[in-house]
Formats: structure tokens, sequence, C-alpha cells
């Protein structure tokens, strides 16, 4: 079981920006059909991943 945590101040800005709240986001590790891949782009200072799949 997945556990999620964040910041309610970022939160709030990232609906405003993407229209799509952290606890919907959220939803899609339940999808059985996701892909996940590793982002080069953002791993400077920590391993990210890409997760893609339905909400």
């Amino acid at each position: 079981m997945l556990l999620f945590e964040w910041d309610k101040e970022k939160a709030k800005k990232k609906i405003k920006i993407h229209k799509v709240s952290f606890d919907e986001a959220s939803t899609v590790f339940k999808d059985v059909k996701s892909l996940t891949i590793y982002d080069p782009h953002h791993s400077d200072f920590e391993d990210r991943f890409v997760i893609i799949g339905s909400s």
C-alpha cells in the first residue's frame, strides 16, 4: 500500500496550474496498466520517474 504526503500550499498551487489535485493524480498508481519510466532530465540529485496511466 502506498501512502502519500504533500505540502498543502504546494497542493493548492498545483491544482490551479494543472487543474488536477494531488489526491486525484495519486490514483494513477492503482492502474495495473500504467507505465513507469526513469526521468534522466530531472534526476540530478535523486532518482526520479514518470508514470503514465489512468486515474
